[in-house]
């Protein structure tokens, strides 16, 4: 049973397909995605992944009983001190108010468009 189960939930690939395909899931389920990754157009010693969904993950958190605001980008990889000092240069916020979290930077602030529009613009 189990192996015909899993020949119905294999992936079906199809003959006049152009596209990269992505192949995202667990072992037991497979689901194809036809949107090509994106390739960053600037070198860069970090790098931001996109979503399942391919959009940029930068977030809008806010804390303590909405007395703080955060903005907060995930999936990131590489030299985060590199990025966080790029962050404080392009949107001209304080050295001691940039976080670099495992995986992610932290912004105090909500500068969720401006960073979407930064990230975009460097390839992203």
């Amino acid at each position: 049973k189990m192996l015909a189960l899993r020949s119905m939930l294999a992936p079906v690939r199809l003959a006049a397909q152009s596209a990269p395909v992505r192949v995202v899931g667990g072992s037991a389920f497979r689901m194809q995605s036809s949107v090509a990754a994106h390739q960053p157009v600037t070198e860069t010693k970090w790098g931001v992944e996109r979503t399942a969904n391919n959009r940029i993950p930068v977030y809008r958190d806010i804390r303590n009983h909405n007395t703080r605001e955060l903005t907060i980008i995930r999936k990131v990889h590489g030299d985060l001190e590199s990025l966080r000092l790029q962050i404080i240069r392009e949107f001209d916020v304080l050295p001691k108010d940039v976080w670099c979290k495992i995986g992610r930077v932290e912004i105090r602030g909500l500068h969720t468009r401006e960073i979407i529009a930064w990230l975009v613009g460097k390839g992203f």
